[in-house]
């Protein structure tokens, strides 16, 4: 387009962080326009509040302020080269705890339970270290869900037909 357009005009909507010494963004738009970040779509309501729920007991995080430090480090995430190298190396020390098959299993196991024993229905994200660590989780999430369903039709077969309703559900 640009070799077509030259002079043109370009507009970019983006919902994608940038990191310092990663603005493509503003390479190929140029200055920003605007800024609507994940504040401000909260309070207009566009966005539905974000909560982070420490379920699992092997790796617990004592901070009662976690939610908004959260946020504070979200808003102000140029790092330079020797903050996240700094980072970077803190983090590689905790990668092997928090990445462990059982750890995944377990908390793979909770969110089902979790999700089955809501009042509600609704949404969750799980947010993994990495890309791996993600298709890993997801299969054992589906593997902890499998397992429950057969526990539940197992359930089923052999319930009182006056708590058969709220079992089927």
């Amino acid at each position: 387009m640009r070799t077509a357009l030259p002079n043109a005009a370009s507009i970019a909507f983006t919902g994608t962080p940038l990191m310092v010494g990663e603005e493509r963004t503003k390479e190929v738009f140029g200055d920003y326009i605007s800024i609507y970040n994940f504040k401000q779509s909260m309070d207009d309501n566009a966005t539905v509040p974000l909560y982070y729920e420490n379920r699992i007991p092997e790796l617990q995080i004592i901070n009662d302020r976690f939610n908004p430090d959260i946020e504070r480090v979200l808003e102000a995430a140029a790092l330079d080269d020797e903050a996240e190298a700094k980072l970077e190396q803190q983090f590689e020390s905790e990668y092997h705890l928090i990445t462990r098959q059982a750890r995944l299993e377990r908390v793979a196991q909770d969110i089902v339970e979790h999700f089955i024993g809501r009042e509600y229905r609704g949404k969750a994200m799980v947010v993994t270290i990495d890309k791996l660590k993600a298709v890993k989780m997801y299969d054992a999430v589906q593997q902890q869900w499998q397992q429950q369903l057969a526990n539940l039709r197992a359930q089923l077969s052999t319930c009182d037909p006056m708590g058969r309703p709220e079992l089927e559900q």
